[in-house]
């Protein structure tokens, strides 16, 4: 599955807070209600904390839910399939609000060309 951001979710990371909650984060201190991403879209601001915005960025288009976890995994140090199930969780509820497209992977893109 590739998740695909939705063009019209303008998004800034917040950098001293993105930081700031690293710092956290590296001390074993909470850091998950820290807002570290701004999302806008339709009129509504809404905030990521660290781990959504981690997930956030690695949106692109072309990374698949698999690359992403393990992405994910190896930053906080957590187990790959319990984080997949994390991400995908997450991925999910943020196509529900229609930040993002989930596709299933496609085979290679371009038209496929018959020789005459």
């Amino acid at each position: 599955m590739i998740p695909k951001k939705n063009p019209e979710v303008v998004w800034r990371l917040e950098k001293g807070m993105h930081e700031m909650a690293w710092g956290k984060a590296r001390k074993d201190e909470e850091y998950e209600d820290m807002g570290v991403i701004t999302l806008m879209i339709g009129g509504s601001i809404h905030q990521l904390n660290l781990v959504g915005a981690e997930i956030w960025t690695r949106i692109n288009g072309v990374n698949s839910l698999k690359k992403i976890s393990r992405d994910i995994a190896s930053l906080f140090g957590w187990e790959e399939k319990e984080t997949e199930e994390a991400v995908m969780q997450f991925l999910k509820g943020i196509e529900e609000r229609g930040w993002v497209t989930l596709q299933e992977k496609a085979g290679p893109a371009g038209p496929k060309w018959q020789g005459h």
